[in-house]
């Protein structure tokens, strides 16, 4: 097959337009397989790559940088796709994604595309692929679909059992020939301060062990972690490509003590720096001079609100915690970032107003959401029906109008406190209108 993955525009564009790795790691399997593969990154790319038409076109609707916080709007998506059939009309089309993963009937009906591979994105990528080419027809791609003639998927919101993982083994090097990999951005640490600027991005595991109930967790709640070998070489091939900084996109780095012990000792004298995600009982519990010494100067940590250990997401990190783990990073000469989300299901700091003080008074740099309801978390399960009229949403509207219900309802203005939060001067988004 001639395949060309497409990656839409969507509103983190402004702030940064980072690496698409799942669909880098796709199109290196799909080489491996004797495909012909292109991307095109709208984000970057006005027009399609030059070469013949693809046959088939697969549209991921969520990143791997997006794919845990994913935009329940599908408008930006349509658009991609409008714009590749306007190049491709002849092509076929299949989406892969959170959203189709989640209600496959529902994302079907609003892209209009004419398959859904369900599943871990550059997996059902690959597998998707793999059951087109035997001749399979089905409109829903997924774990136990049978063999050809099988009676296609119709049932709006059914989500059938995703494809499985490919072993990580198995995957070739990301494709990273196939992007202009120089223009990709993230947030690199410049005398101390953040700024935008060129980034790769490298996922060592896969998986978060944590169960917030707020949070999509599109690689699972069981930790894969890549052969050391591999990750080195996805920097190194990364490095040569022009990228000096990485962001490690895995959720909790520093987990496994021995694992990313052997990264951090081998990433030493390689001459690049990078940027992490973890939770602060994990900073707490390790030695962080060590990522300094492997290049670490930036870390972000998942601290939502002060209060939301007294929440009832699961989440029992205390302020205490978030400020300690803050300072253990400064001393360490890594520049701290804590994500913050408006909205959480009784938070006192959210409902007192307190939040914003708390944010203005942190020693970190920080980013901000709003809370959204996301089928495929647990908290969209435990909402989602009574803010439905009593049945679980069917379609993308419904999903949308559930978060609006949610938001008018809550005891506080949110959007009253995301005005003031950002424009605070530890608000990262300054940050970088000021550096960009």
């Amino acid at each position: 097959m001639r395949i060309c993955l497409v990656i839409p525009t969507n509103r983190f564009d402004r702030f940064f337009i980072q690496v698409p790795l799942d669909v880098l790691t796709a199109a290196g399997r799909l080489r491996a397989d004797g495909h012909t593969v292109t991307v095109w990154d709208q984000r970057l790319q006005e027009t399609p790559p030059e070469g013949e038409a693809p046959d088939l076109l697969v549209l991921s609707t969520a990143i791997a940088d997006r794919a845990q916080c994913y935009p329940l709007d599908l408008a930006p998506v349509r658009v991609a796709l409008d714009r590749a059939r306007q190049h491709f009309p002849a092509a076929r089309t299949m989406a892969v994604g959170p959203h189709g993963t989640q209600l496959p009937g529902a994302t079907l009906i609003e892209l209009g595309v004419e398959h859904v591979a369900v599943g871990e994105s550059d997996s059902a990528t690959v597998y998707g692929v793999r059951a087109l080419t035997d001749g399979i027809t089905a409109p829903v791609l997924y774990g136990d679909l049978p063999a050809p003639g099988a009676v296609p998927l119709t049932v709006v919101g059914n989500s059938p059992r995703p494809y499985p993982n490919l072993d990580l083994n198995e995957w070739a090097l990301p494709a990273y020939d196939l992007v202009p990999l120089e223009r990709y951005t993230a947030e690199v640490i410049v005398d101390g301060l953040p700024q935008r600027g060129p980034s790769g991005m490298v996922l060592a595991a896969r998986g978060c062990t944590y169960g917030c109930t707020f949070c999509h967790l599109p690689f699972g709640t069981r930790m894969r972690l890549n052969p050391v070998d591999r990750v080195l070489a996805e920097v190194d091939a990364q490095q040569r490509g022009g990228l000096r900084f990485q962001f490690f996109l895995d959720y909790v780095f520093g987990i496994n003590k021995a694992f990313y012990g052997e990264i951090c000792e081998r990433l030493k004298g390689r001459d690049i720096g990078w940027v992490g995600q973890t939770r602060a009982e994990i900073v707490l519990k390790t030695d962080v001079r060590q990522w300094a010494e492997a290049g670490c100067q930036g870390m972000w940590l998942g601290a939502e609100s002060p209060s939301v250990a007294g929440t009832s997401v699961h989440k029992r990190v205390t302020e205490q915690q978030i400020r300690d783990a803050v300072l253990k990073l400064k001393d360490a000469g890594i520049t701290p970032f804590a994500f913050i989300l408006l909205g959480l299901p009784d938070d006192e700091a959210c409902v007192s107003d307190w939040l914003v003080d708390w944010a203005s008074e942190m020693p970190a740099w920080f980013g901000l959401n709003q809370l959204f309801l996301r089928p495929g978390t647990p908290l969209y399960d435990q909402l989602a029906a009574d803010l439905n009229g009593g049945t679980a949403p069917a379609t993308w509207e419904e999903v949308r109008e559930v978060t609006r219900r949610y938001r008018e309802r809550y005891p506080a203005d949110l959007d009253g406190q995301e005005r003031r939060l950002t424009a605070l001067p530890n608000y990262l988004g300054n940050a970088m209108a000021v550096a960009g």
